[in-house]
């Protein structure tokens, strides 16, 4: 009897849970929206393997893009597989910010990783001087987006308390691009 009734309680939490999955379910513009929140490191191994599997755009927008010499780091690693994208031909479009001090740091790091997105073949910008660029934005072959609170650094994907969601939408996606795309920003020039 006991035996029975635990099989029995075993399925209700499992039609229970069911249900819970279909009552979130997205509604409306979006029958194939598939929304993961990612927090700490859980970013870092989506982002790699969404731009891995890119095949054909890659649009970013971001604050903080801060690399650096070790293999490890994690900001290195999204790094090397834009390259890589690149390599393969995928079109990479890049919006970083920029400020008027040329010794900020934020200025220094971004245009290290400016420069080594740019020989690549990267089409790579600055965000105009009088707003901050906040924006944690990525879009994969237009439908496939990153949002949230992760800027490009090891800290952020590895050690710091960031939430973001990744979502399958087209129509968000290409929302984000036009958006963003509409902003003032000026080309990257390649400092020596």
């Amino acid at each position: 009897m006991k035996r029975k009734s635990r099989k029995g309680r075993l399925t209700g939490w499992i039609l229970i849970l069911l249900m819970g999955v279909f009552l979130v379910a997205p509604r409306g513009g979006c029958d194939t929206c598939k929304i993961h929140l990612l927090t700490g490191g859980e970013y870092f191994y989506a982002l790699r393997d969404a731009i891995d599997n890119a095949r054909h755009s890659i649009f970013l927008a971001i604050y903080l893009f801060k690399t650096s010499r070790y293999p490890t780091n994690r900001a290195t690693g999204i790094l090397n597989a834009l390259l890589s994208a690149a390599k393969r031909g995928v079109d990479i479009t890049v919006l970083m910010e920029h400020n008027d001090d040329p010794e900020s740091f934020i200025n220094v790091e971004n245009a290290k990783t400016g420069r080594r997105l740019a020989d690549a073949g990267a089409k790579v910008f600055w965000d105009r001087l009088d707003r901050k660029l906040h924006i944690k934005a990525v879009v994969i072959d237009h439908h496939v987006v990153f949002l949230g609170s992760h800027n490009l650094t090891h800290s952020a994907m590895k050690y710091n308390q960031e939430m973001s969601l990744m979502l399958n939408d087209a129509r968000i996606a290409n929302e984000i691009i036009k958006k963003i795309s509409r902003f003032p920003k000026t080309p990257f020039r390649r400092t020596p």
